[in-house]
């Protein structure tokens, strides 16, 4: 198997736990402010898995987990294996989802070969391809937010990378979407190369601004957390 990139070890990735990521190339999705934007072809895929096997064997006792990134993991045809190597290792495993896998989702979750699920939620329907800059199946993306909502065996989070073009009544959208999750992130947009090289380039919100949509999402969920701000 390859994979597209190797994080040793990270403190952010899974809420209170110790993890290393592996990135696994190729997405159908162009986020304009993807900061993995070199490994959104599946081409990206050119390290050997097995090389990366014995450093995560060798942090047993100091890691809990490994999160599988991306891209989009849910694209990776070799995805459940992976898992399984990990999980036999006795970690825990967070999967990083656009959610537009509801199938796959269900099957990891349900065989018991992921702990945790983070879902990006890129905008409310409304403004979810001009974010992604592709046609979005919005009905697979609403089947895999349902489904978390609805799960008691796995964690979950949603979270929203705050591009400056969302405002208050995405947020509004945004909310009708995730109504009745657990919790959800507003995380903070950083302009990079890829985002820099639309026709304008934009800032990011103030935190005051995410506070004030925090406070709209508030009302649908059971917690809102703010990153990067």
């Amino acid at each position: 198997m390859k994979i597209a990139g190797f994080q040793k070890n990270s403190f952010i990735d899974f809420p209170g736990k110790i993890a290393s990521v592996i990135f696994l190339g190729g997405c159908n999705m162009r986020c304009y402010y993807c900061h993995n934007y070199n490994i959104l072809c599946s081409s990206s895929n050119t390290h050997d898995f097995a090389n990366i096997l014995p450093q995560i064997r060798d942090q047993l006792g100091f890691i809990d987990a490994v999160v599988v990134s991306g891209g989009e993991p849910t694209l990776y045809p070799h995805l459940e294996q992976l898992i399984r190597e990990i999980k036999g290792m006795g970690l825990l495993v967070k999967l990083d989802t656009n959610g537009t896998n509801p199938r796959l989702m269900k099957k990891l979750v349900g065989e018991g070969l992921v702990d945790y699920v983070a879902m990006d939620i890129k905008a409310g329907p409304t403004k979810y391809d001009q974010i992604t800059m592709v046609k979005n199946p919005m009905d697979k993306i609403r089947e895999s937010i349902q489904f978390l909502i609805g799960q008691d065996n796995v964690n979950y989070m949603f979270r929203t990378t705050l591009a400056p073009i969302l405002g208050a009544d995405d947020m509004a959208e945004i909310a009708e979407l995730i109504r009745g999750a657990k919790t959800y992130q507003i995380q903070q947009f950083v302009p990079n190369e890829f985002s820099n090289d639309q026709s304008v380039i934009m800032f990011p919100h103030t935190l005051a601004m995410a506070q004030g949509f925090a406070d709209i999402i508030g009302e649908s969920v059971g917690e809102v957390l703010l990153r990067g701000f």
